[in-house]
């Protein structure tokens, strides 16, 4: 198993694992799959891949930032995925726990993630990993409804 910044040529994996979280289909965002790697490799974002045997299984997306209420940075996982057939085999584990090392590095003193309120299996995986349920998450959409 490694871990290593996404590059362009993941695009058709990573639009795969972006369908099994629900959106769109490989071929209809595979640009914009592309044009999130590259601003991924920014400097407070990456775009994280799993391979295991040369076949991308995972990837995880995070950027880390200061936070004006607290010391030492705040790291935030902006989606994450394993790939269906090799769930449960401690793929997300490892990527998680690499993820953290990771944010560390980057001067983070916490990190945290928001789940889709229908993913019950996933909180149950940050919550076994040692994260905590501490708030509520408000949205707005900022872009005009067409009529």
């Amino acid at each position: 198993m490694k871990i290593r910044q996404a590059i362009r040529t993941d695009a058709a994996a990573l639009a795969v694992l972006l369908t099994q979280l629900g959106y769109p289909p490989p071929q209809e965002n595979l640009d914009f799959v592309v044009g999130k790697i590259e601003t991924y490799s920014a400097e407070t974002y990456r775009l994280l891949v799993c391979e295991v045997e040369g076949e991308v299984v995972g990837f995880i997306s995070l950027h880390w930032f200061q936070i004006f209420h607290s010391p030492g940075r705040m790291g935030r996982i902006t989606a994450f995925c394993v790939l269906e057939r090799v769930r449960g085999q401690g793929i997300g584990q490892y990527m998680l726990a690499e993820t953290e090392k990771f944010l560390v590095a980057q001067g983070c003193t916490s990190v945290e993630v928001t789940s889709n309120m229908r993913r019950l299996l996933t909180h149950d995986f940050y919550l076994k990993h040692g994260y905590a349920e501490t708030s509520k998450r408000f949205i707005k959409s900022l872009v005009p409804k067409k009529s």
